[in-house]
């Protein structure tokens, strides 16, 4: 991967950076694409906590692998993250992918992306993962190939097929509750990152995926 394109940080319980991989604590991964990188930037540039959160009662560590520009079959191929599987294989994998697969001209496949979606959760499994975690695509506020009304029918095709298939234990799909009630504020110019608002509720939605799941590991 090209410098700048990729981001791998790894947080203990109360998002302290954790310098060694080594640990007994449950290892969670956040993989996906740009959402992931600049998510992960964010909470390590303001030093976000788990502080006056459920999960600060979480013993495990929160790892995120972002890669700009990504896609399911990127991903899916990516080199760099099958080389850090190879050598420590998460618990929870959480996935939010999907965007830039929906942003192009001509006919739509989105059914299409959403099966490769499903079967990158799958072959998680089969390298070790005990659980993953589909997220839902996100909406954007501009896309770059289609109009915005196609872009969010695209979105909620994805979404409801998301939601039907990953069903099965141990995949399973995660809803990003109130996500959209300021939708223009939580964006860059570019209408398709978010901002630091936008991060702030990303990274609460996602604690909600983390904890949900690990308490679910736990019983």
């Amino acid at each position: 991967m090209n410098k700048g394109r990729h981001v791998a940080i790894l947080f203990d319980r109360s998002l302290r950076l954790v310098n060694g991989m080594a640990s007994s604590r449950e290892l969670v991964w956040i993989v996906g694409d740009s959402h992931v990188f600049w998510l992960g930037r964010f909470v390590a540039s303001t030093e976000v906590s788990f502080s006056n959160s459920l999960l600060e009662c979480l013993d495990c560590q929160i790892g995120f692998h972002g890669y700009r520009g990504g896609s399911v079959p990127s991903l899916a191929a990516n080199t760099d993250l099958k080389r850090k599987l190879a050598v420590q294989v998460p618990s929870i994998c959480v996935l939010n992918v999907g965007g830039n697969d929906l942003d192009h001209a001509g006919p739509p496949q989105t059914l299409l992306v959403g099966m490769r979606l499903y079967e990158l959760a799958k072959e998680l499994i089969s390298m070790g993962v005990n659980r993953v975690v589909v997220c839902q695509v996100v909406r954007r506020q501009r896309w770059r190939h289609i109009s915005y009304d196609e872009g969010s029918a695209r979105v909620a095709e994805i979404n409801e097929f998301l939601k039907a298939v990953c069903t099965d234990f141990p995949i399973s799909f995660w809803a990003y509750r109130g996500f959209w009630n300021i939708q223009r504020e939580i964006f860059r110019p570019d209408g398709v990152h978010f901002n630091d608002l936008g991060n702030h509720k990303l990274f609460r939605t996602i604690k909600g995926a983390v904890f949900t799941t690990v308490k679910s590991l736990r019983k």
